[in-house]
C-alpha cells in the first residue's frame, strides 16, 4: 500500500516538475500579446457552443459526418 503511494507520488512529481520549469526556459515568441477580454469571451463561447466542430479544417471521411456537415 505504501509502496504504491510512493510510486504514484514520484511519478507525479516526475511529470509535474518539468512542466513548471519548461515555461521558465522557453520565452514567448516575439510579437505575441495576450488576448483582450472580449476576445477571450468570444473564444469561450466558440468552444462552449461547439462551433469548432463545423468551422475547422478537420477531414470528415465518414458518411454520417459528410451527410451532416457536407464535404
Amino acid at each position: 500500500m505504501y509502496l504504491a503511494a510512493l510510486v504514484i507520488s514520484v511519478a507525479g512529481l516526475a511529470e509535474i516538475v518539468p512542466l513548471y520549469f519548461s515555461s521558465l526556459a522557453t520565452p514567448p515568441a516575439p510579437g505575441i500579446k495576450p488576448l483582450e477580454a472580449l476576445q477571450l469571451e468570444g473564444r469561450d463561447i466558440y468552444v462552449r457552443e461547439g462551433c469548432y466542430l463545423c468551422h475547422s479544417q478537420m477531414i470528415r471521411p465518414l458518411r454520417a459526418e459528410t451527410e451532416r456537415y457536407g464535404h
